[in-house]
């Protein structure tokens, strides 16, 4: 994968929506790092229920927004939605920031607030993927997919690691944390500017199409997620995959001293940031897999590899082999991801494309508290601990099985230039009706819009290059 390259020949509204959504990705993930230190300097000590609500807090709208957020983003066009999100999570860290040394300011306030970042959040991961078929051309939408992908790895091993080092490297604590969360706001500023310069986006809703009531519309999101194989299948995938890794994440103190056997917090955090590298590499690697084995069979592989080299790791000790599979069964899951984005993308009707993300995200992401918990009740002691972690992988690797008998290894090969466009509006073969109040069932082979942008839509100051 040729960063450059695919950056030029993806056109600039597309690195104009690229930048905007790094922009804020590196604004979340310092969020990740500063809430939770904000909590801990306001109250001088080591609550652990404070933390966990606010995390719970911020990743509920996954669910909450995933069932009925779409539907607003299938009615209102999805630039401004995206532009508003970055500016609303602006405004709550230049509050946070101008309140951190304040006496006033409590626990609750700051998990109300956590809410609502993770609401904005939502709208605007769903948004992202949402507006993305616009901007690219669908042949395209692999190669996107996978650069977003890679930079929120990236983010994800840089953006605490600055926060933390910002935060230290001043006297006083107080003043660094404010500092940190003024900086979080300028960047959705700078990511709300970038988004602007991407240009009018044409809404993938036909102008003409009816509307029935907002939560019909909201469980027909669901309803075509579960109709469609493809669609319904890379749910059931992420849903699977996100209850193992929602164990391992929500447990990976216990894994590392437990069962890898780390001896101090250094050696933690080598493998905490081993996810990042392998998320990394997996993403630059993931459109190879697309291109040659089609989306469906990259899927069953990327669940092949993580499945496998999480197995292996849960039964080794801490040392070289251990972070060369922590790096392995991490690249599988950005091969996994990358697919999965893109078969939303392109087994959804157009005038779907937010119920249809949002939903099937909601779905997938619901199972990583789950993960959690479960597997935290499972294995409470030291001794059943690590046999559950080492069955856990074989969960993903009996599901990679089972989708290898599946249309996902048969004939799910990715979008393809040559598809003929329909016009707009249309809906996949079987689905005319799906906005009604008796939907029908889609058949096997939905068509999905090749949808290329104007020219007249580039961003503003540049020249759109040509296809």
């Amino acid at each position: 994968m040729n960063v450059v390259r695919d950056m030029r020949s993806l056109g600039p509204r597309y690195r104009a929506l690229w930048t905007g959504q790094a922009l804020a990705q590196f604004g979340a993930y310092i969020a990740f790092f500063s809430i939770p230190e904000l909590i801990a300097f306001i109250t001088d000590k080591t609550n652990t229920l404070d933390y966990a609500v606010t995390y719970a807090l911020e990743n509920l709208p996954i669910i909450l927004t995933g069932l009925v957020g779409g539907v607003l983003l299938d009615r209102l066009h999805l630039r401004p939605v995206i532009i508003t999100t970055h500016l609303v999570r602006a405004s709550v860290f230049f509050y946070l920031s101008a309140v951190a040394n304040r006496d006033t300011l409590e626990v609750p306030t700051i998990m109300a607030l956590a809410f609502v970042i993770g609401t904005m959040s939502t709208m605007f991961e769903g948004a992202l993927y949402a507006v993305l078929p616009n901007v690219v051309k669908k042949s395209q939408l692999p190669r996107a997919n996978s650069l977003i992908t890679a930079t929120i790895q990236v983010n994800f091993a840089l953006a605490p690691l600055f926060a933390g080092i910002l935060t230290s490297v001043i006297a006083r604590r107080g003043l660094g944390l404010s500092l940190t969360l003024f900086l979080t706001g300028l960047l959705f500023v700078a990511a709300a500017i970038s988004m602007h310069r991407v240009g009018r986006v044409a809404h993938h809703r036909s102008p003409g199409e009816g509307r029935s009531g907002f939560f019909t519309e909201a469980a027909n999101g669901i309803r075509y997620v579960w109709a469609e194989p493809r669609l319904r299948l890379i749910t059931i995938a992420a849903a699977v995959a996100n209850l193992v890794v929602g164990f391992v994440e929500g447990t990976w103190k216990v894994l590392y001293t437990v069962v890898i056997g780390t001896a101090s917090a250094a050696e933690s955090g080598i493998l905490l940031s081993m996810l990042g590298v392998g998320g990394v590499i997996g993403a630059f690697i993931a459109p190879a897999f697309t291109s040659r084995l089609g989306l469906g069979r990259s899927l069953v592989v990327g669940m092949w590899i993580t499945g496998l080299g999480m197995f292996a790791f849960m039964f080794t000790r801490y040392g070289i082999l251990a972070i060369v599979l922590q790096i392995l069964w991490m690249c599988g899951v950005s091969i996994v991801n990358v697919p999965i984005a893109t078969v939303r993308q392109v087994y959804s009707s157009p005038s779907m494309l937010g119920r249809v993300i949002t939903a099937s995200r909601a779905i997938g992401w619901a199972t990583i508290p789950l993960g959690a918990v479960l597997g935290g009740a499972l294995g409470s002691s030291p001794t059943t601990y690590p046999w559950v972690a080492r069955m856990a992988p074989i969960l993903m690797m009996a599901t990679a099985v089972w989708l290898a008998t599946t249309v996902i290894w048969k004939d799910t090969f990715g979008p393809r230039d040559d598809e003929p466009e329909p016009a707009a509006g249309d809906q996949p073969h079987g689905e005319a009706s799906l906005d009604e109040t008796e939907p029908e069932t889609p058949d096997l082979e939905p068509s999905s819009p090749d949808v290329e942008p104007d020219a007249e839509e580039a961003p503003v100051g540049e020249i759109e290059e040509g296809s």
